[in-house]
């Protein structure tokens, strides 16, 4: 049946049929919560999902970083250019992500460790959310053993809605346009898979060690 026809019918139905019903919705939101706090609620569902939840403030940030990467071992970290802190007296040698996989390829394969700033954080999911764009590219959250996701706690939300919503503001703010991202993103902590006998491996597509640090 062509589109003409299909939207002949429809237009036929619609002269008979002036009303069409609304569902009853049934559940306003599926989801159990154990917390009333959104931020309660996201710690526990992201430490269900075998991320590493660190509380810190915008003062201890550094520091607590500092102590992160000391527990990984870190020995070169990579850092979006949207990220701002201050490495300084960090025994690790940071990396810029400034320049196109294909010039760096040698080198950006060979570190082990990458931080991350997130747009949010889905409360009910305990997933944090990110945006691809030229100051953080899509890469640097897969290509690390280890993963540091840098969360403020008021970009906290309460569902996936909310968070995409979260996310197109603030690239739409970045940008300057309605222009969305190539890329957005959810990760629900380490990457994990299984074989035919259900044994579970970490870090096959993407970081094995993933921590979330809110401040």
């Amino acid at each position: 049946m062509s589109k003409a026809d299909i939207l002949e019918r429809v237009r036929d139905s619609l002269k008979v049929n002036t009303h069409i019903p609304s569902p009853k919705v049934q559940y306003a939101n599926p989801m159990n919560y154990t917390h009333k706090e959104l931020l309660e609620e996201y710690k526990l569902n992201q430490s269900n999902n075998k991320a590493i939840v660190r509380e810190s403030s915008l003062d201890t940030l550094e520091s607590t970083i500092a102590e992160i990467l000391g527990e990984v071992k870190a020995k070169e970290v990579l850092y979006n250019t949207d990220v701002s802190l201050d490495f300084k007296g960090m025994e690790a040698k940071f990396i810029p992500y400034t320049q196109s996989v294909d010039s760096m390829r040698g080198e950006l394969f060979g570190i082990d460790t990458s931080i991350v700033e997130a747009r949010c954080g889905v409360a009910n999911l305990g997933i944090v959310g990110l945006s691809a764009n030229p100051q953080a590219p899509r890469l640097s959250s897969l290509i690390t053993n280890n993963c540091i996701y840098l969360l403020k706690k008021e970009h906290i939300v309460e569902n996936l809605y909310a968070g995409i919503e979260c996310i197109k503001t603030y690239e739409k703010n970045r940008s300057g346009s309605e222009i969305l991202p190539t890329n957005i993103i959810f990760v629900a902590g380490p990457s994990r898979t299984a074989d035919i006998e259900l044994q579970t491996v970490f870090g096959v597509h993407g970081p094995r060690v993933v921590y979330v640090v809110l401040y």
